[in-house]
C-alpha cells in the first residue's frame, strides 16, 4: 500500500511538471546598459556602459526569473569637486538574478514589472590593475512592448547602497547606485 501510494504521487508530480513546463515562455536578447555610482559626500561619481546579455522564463504571464550578464564596458570614475583631477579609467563586469511580478508579459502590448534581484559586479583599473568587487540587493524596475516575436524592454534598477562600501567607497561614505538598460529581446 505505502508503495502504491508513492507511485502515485511521483507520477501526479510528473504529470503536473510536464504540464507546467509546456506553458513556460522563454526571451533571450541583448542591448546596453549604463551605470551611475556615485558617492555623495566626496562627489566621486563613476558613469560606466558595457553591453548586457539577458535571459528570461516566464513560467506565467505574471512571474519571471531574469538574469543579465555585462562585460567589457567602460567608465570613468572621476572627483567632480576637482577639476583638475584626472578621472580613472576602469572596465567593469557582472551578473545580475532578478524575480520579477509583472502585468502580461506573454501577451502582444504594453507591459511593466517590478521586483527584487542581487548583483555581483567587478571594477578593473585599467591604469593600475587593480580590482574591485561589489554585490548586494537591488530593486528593478521597467517597462516594455511585446511585438509578438520579439519584445522592447526599459529597466532601472536601484542598487543597495552599502553594496558599494568598504571596498570601492570608504565605509563612512554615502554611495548611491543607479543601473538602466535598454534590451531587445527574442520571445519563445
Amino acid at each position: 500500500m505505502k508503495t502504491m501510494l508513492i507511485n502515485t504521487v511521483l507520477i501526479m508530480g510528473l504529470s503536473v511538471s510536464s504540464f507546467s513546463f509546456a506553458e513556460i515562455h522563454a526571451q533571450i536578447g541583448a542591448g546596453s546598459r549604463g551605470s551611475d555610482i556615485k558617492n555623495n559626500s566626496s562627489s566621486y561619481d563613476g558613469d560606466f556602459t558595457a553591453p548586457v546579455f539577458s535571459a528570461r522564463l516566464l513560467p506565467s504571464n505574471h512571474f519571471v526569473i531574469e538574469t543579465n550578464y555585462y562585460f567589457a564596458g567602460g567608465g570613468k570614475f572621476s572627483q567632480d569637486s576637482n577639476p583638475t583631477s584626472n578621472p580613472s579609467n576602469f572596465e567593469t563586469s557582472g551578473l545580475e538574478l532578478n524575480l520579477l511580478l509583472s502585468t502580461d508579459m506573454v501577451s502582444d502590448g504594453f507591459y511593466a514589472y517590478a521586483g527584487i534581484g542581487y548583483f555581483s559586479e567587478r571594477w578593473k583599473s585599467i591604469t593600475s590593475g587593480n580590482k574591485y568587487n561589489a554585490s548586494g540587493l537591488q530593486v528593478p524596475v521597467g517597462v516594455g512592448y511585446n511585438f509578438g516575436n520579439f519584445s522592447a524592454d526599459l529597466q532601472y534598477a536601484y542598487r543597495e547602497p552599502d553594496a558599494y562600501k568598504g571596498e570601492i567607497f570608504d565605509t563612512d561614505s554615502d554611495p548611491e547606485a543607479s543601473i538602466y538598460q535598454f534590451r531587445l529581446l527574442t520571445n519563445f
